[in-house]
C-alpha cells in the first residue's frame, strides 16, 4: 500500500480545507451497496487531525495525509495517487496494483501466516482482482 500526493493536490487541500502545518486529511474508499468496491477517481476525504488509527501517513507541505485502519482494506495492495487535473473541481484518485516484492532466493519454503482462530490468510491482498 502506497499513497502519493501531488504538489497540485496538496495545494488544493491546503486552500480549500484551510489547512495549517500539522493538520491532517484522512482518505477513505467509497462503496456501492451491496458491498461493491469501486476504485474510481472520486473517493472520500475529510479533514482529520487524529492519527491514532492511521496505518499509513504521508506528510507533504506540513499536512499529514493518512489512511486509517478501518479503510486499510480498500487501499491495500494499491498505489494510490491523489492529483488535481487541469480544470477539475476536486482532487482525483488513481489506483494501480502494487508490484509484488521480488521473491527471496532461498531453499526454504515459508508458508503465508494464517490467523489461528479463523485459518484466514494474512496475505488477503493477493486474493483481490
Amino acid at each position: 500500500m502506497k499513497l502519493i500526493i501531488t504538489d497540485t493536490a496538496s495545494h488544493w487541500f491546503k486552500k480549500h480545507l484551510e489547512l495549517q502545518a500539522g493538520d491532517g486529511v484522512r482518505f477513505f474508499g467509497t462503496t456501492v451497496q451491496p458491498h461493491h468496491v469501486q476504485h474510481t477517481p472520486d473517493q472520500g476525504f475529510a479533514k482529520e487531525d487524529d492519527l491514532t488509527a492511521a496505518v499509513l501517513t504521508v506528510t507533504k507541505d506540513g499536512i499529514n495525509y493518512h489512511i486509517n485502519l478501518d479503510d486499510e482494506w480498500f487501499f491495500s495492495g494499491m498505489v494510490t495517487t491523489v492529483d488535481l487535473a487541469t480544470g477539475a473541481e476536486r482532487p482525483q484518485f488513481t489506483f494501480q496494483k502494487e508490484q509484488p516484492a521480488p521473491a527471496a532466493t532461498t531453499t526454504d519454503s515459508v508458508a503465508p501466516a494464517t490467523d489461528a482462530t479463523t485459518g484466514a490468510s494474512r496475505r488477503f491482498e493477493s486474493y483481490w482482482e
